[in-house]
């Protein structure tokens, strides 16, 4: 098998026949041996019709459904699983990559890349969002060490030895692009323009991109722990700046200033700080704590031509 092709169907059902359409005619038209893996993640609009129905009708299908939803990252786990291709290829259902772009991205993984990346330009958002996705994104790379762009989609292009890491590992925090890059095999960019998409709008919400920066930040740092040690140590130094200050005042200047406002602030702030500081290492805790579990990523219901 050269190409597998694996996709996630959320929320867009109306936009997987003529997906599996137009991808069925780029990869015959390459002459390559090839497989489409699409994975229902049981969103409301019952998207599992229309793929079950392109896998009955096309053996170059596998379709995967989920017993509920599970999320992209799992969704995107399942995928590259039964993935068998030499080269694994994500991409969105809802047709905002162009799927006449991966010709251009296998010969350019040819030339000896193990993962591209696909950059879109002009994305179909206001500046408002672009403007906070990009804040979010800056913080996410400062606080996770993994360094990754705004403007990269799910589309892209890796090799089966860099998928076979991310089968293996265990990771509860299951980007497929964040992985790529952490793992540092040779890569390279490509950029194309954003489609419109077909049907619907992005499930991505405010709440699950918090979500998944922080499953992203405590999966591949530790970053977050530091913090607290950063917040004591101007805590304290601030505090003996503090104390020389009123020590001072008292004895040079006979004041004997009234510190409720200022004991008030302190209880509050530090108060913060440390339930801030338990909540982040907490969320460590609770990483162990699923791993420990060894429960699945995911439960499959039904699955055609696996």
């Amino acid at each position: 098998m050269d190409i597998s092709v694996v996709i996630p169907v959320y929320g867009c059902p109306s936009a997987v026949a003529p997906l599996h359409e137009r991808l069925t005619k780029v990869l015959t038209d390459m002459k390559v041996e090839y497989e489409i893996v699409m994975v229902d993640d049981c969103d409301t609009m019952n998207s599992w019709e229309e793929v079950k129905k392109a896998a009955l009708d096309d053996p170059h299908v596998k379709a995967i459904h989920f017993t509920r939803n599970f999320g992209q990252g799992c969704a995107v786990t399942a995928g590259v699983r039964q993935a068998v291709g030499d080269w694994i290829i994500t991409m969105d259902c809802d047709l905002q990559d162009s799927p006449e772009h991966i010709p251009d991205l296998y010969r350019k993984a040819l030339e000896g890349y193990d993962v591209v990346f696909v950059r879109r330009r002009q994305r179909k958002e206001s500046f408002f969002v672009r403007l906070f996705a990009k804040w979010y994104h800056q913080l996410l790379c400062l606080l996770s060490g993994v360094e990754f762009d705004y403007d990269l989609a799910t589309y892209l292009i890796a090799s089966r030895r860099a998928a076979d890491h991310y089968r293996s590992s265990k990771d509860r925090g299951r980007d497929f692009g964040v992985f790529l890059m952490w793992l540092g095999f040779k890569h390279t960019f490509v950029e194309y323009e954003q489609m419109t998409r077909h049907e619907g709008k992005s499930s991505f919400t405010f709440i699950k991109k918090w979500k998944t920066a922080v499953g992203i930040i405590s999966t591949y740092s530790n970053r977050p722990l530091y913090i607290s040690i950063w917040i004591g140590a101007a805590s304290a130094i601030f505090s003996f700046i503090y104390i020389i200050y009123a020590l001072i005042q008292y004895y040079v200047y006979n004041a004997n200033p009234e510190g409720w406002t200022t004991v008030a602030a302190a209880i509050f702030f530090f108060g913060g700080a440390i339930l801030s500081t338990l909540g982040v290492m907490g969320i460590y805790l609770g990483n162990v704590f699923d791993m420990s579990k060894e429960r699945p990523l995911y439960a499959i219901q039904e699955s055609i031509n696996l």
